[in-house]
């Protein structure tokens, strides 16, 4: 048990030092302290909820509605900050996947 702990802790350390984490956290820095990007962000998963529960209760969803969520979503595409953050996000989420990929195969019994 305190091999395999050790290995992890080894792994941790590996990853927080690969640049694409480093990428990660610095674009996710650099997000927070962007004000009209954190508004944007706010909004837009605000009117997502909204238009979610309008159309999870069966309700009518307003073409107002509709069009204050593109507009959002035009911002959202618009803005260096929030692109740079998803850019770097995906990179380092399929880094993760392949890292999780790889414990899995080992993990995986070997056919004969």
């Amino acid at each position: 048990m305190k091999e395999i702990l050790e290995i992890a802790s080894k792994l941790g350390a590996a990853i927080a030092n690969n640049d694409r984490y480093k990428m990660f956290k610095e674009t996710e820095e650099q997000l927070k302290k962007d004000s009209v990007a954190k508004e944007i962000s706010e909004k837009l998963e605000k009117q997502s909820k909204k238009i979610y529960e309008l159309e999870r209760n069966k309700k009518p969803v307003e073409v107002e509605d509709k069009k204050e969520l593109q507009q959002l979503k035009e911002q959202v595409a618009s803005n260096q900050s929030i692109q740079k953050f998803l850019k770097a996000q995906t990179d380092y989420v399929g880094f993760m996947k392949k890292i999780n990929e790889r414990i899995e195969a080992a993990l995986a019994p070997k056919e004969s």
